[in-house]
């Protein structure tokens, strides 16, 4: 029986800004990137699928953010077990069937935008986790086994290898600030979910 007649309710704990959020939520970007190749200082996006990637010492969730057929990708690792977050922005560079083994070091080519020559990146390896991968979309929830493969450039640039099963996929991106994100939460998902 309640206290002076109220009823009692089981709080649900907040969801978090960046973990977690919602299919169909709405993120807006005004990182430098988004800024360079939009005519405005921000751009929207709508999340259409989400990642989770648990580890020992790892916490990262991948938003795959789509706009008039432009992707992009927001991801949020937590640093070590603190409630402090590293926000980064990402592009999916390639997806391809696994090989051999990956190298130690990839090198990767752009071309210029405004001549005939190409910019050579050259990412180093860092590190190799171990992960359990939840995917959850509109039509699936599934959990894999997946191999990351974190490598850095001398620009601070980032790139994340997945290999899951026989597909590797190329993300490749940079930390931007969490002033440059602003998250306008969906209602929850359906239960399934």
């Amino acid at each position: 029986m309640a206290l002076l007649g109220r009823k009692s309710r089981a709080q649900k704990p907040k969801r978090h800004e960046l973990l977690d959020i919602p299919i169909g939520s709405m993120i807006e970007l005004s990182d430098p990137i988004t800024f360079e190749t939009s005519e405005t200082g921000a751009r929207t996006f709508e999340v259409t699928e989400r990642k989770k990637y648990e580890s020992s010492g790892l916490l990262r969730y991948m938003y795959l953010l789509e706009d008039e057929g432009e992707e992009v990708v927001l991801g949020v690792d937590r640093i070590g077990n603190t409630n402090e977050y590293e926000i980064s922005r990402w592009i999916i560079d390639s997806e391809e069937e696994l090989g051999e083994d990956l190298p130690d070091s990839i090198t990767l080519n752009y071309p210029h935008p405004d001549d005939e020559e190409q910019e050579i990146i050259k990412y180093v390896r860092q590190e190799i986790v171990l992960a359990k991968m939840t995917l959850v979309n509109l039509v699936e929830w599934v959990e894999y086994d997946v191999e990351l493969h974190e490598y850095t450039n001398a620009d601070q640039g980032l790139m994340s290898v997945e290999i899951c099963g026989n597909w590797l996929t190329f993300y490749v991106g940079e930390l931007i600030s969490l002033s440059d994100v602003s998250i306008f939460p969906a209602e929850e998902e359906e239960e399934y979910l």
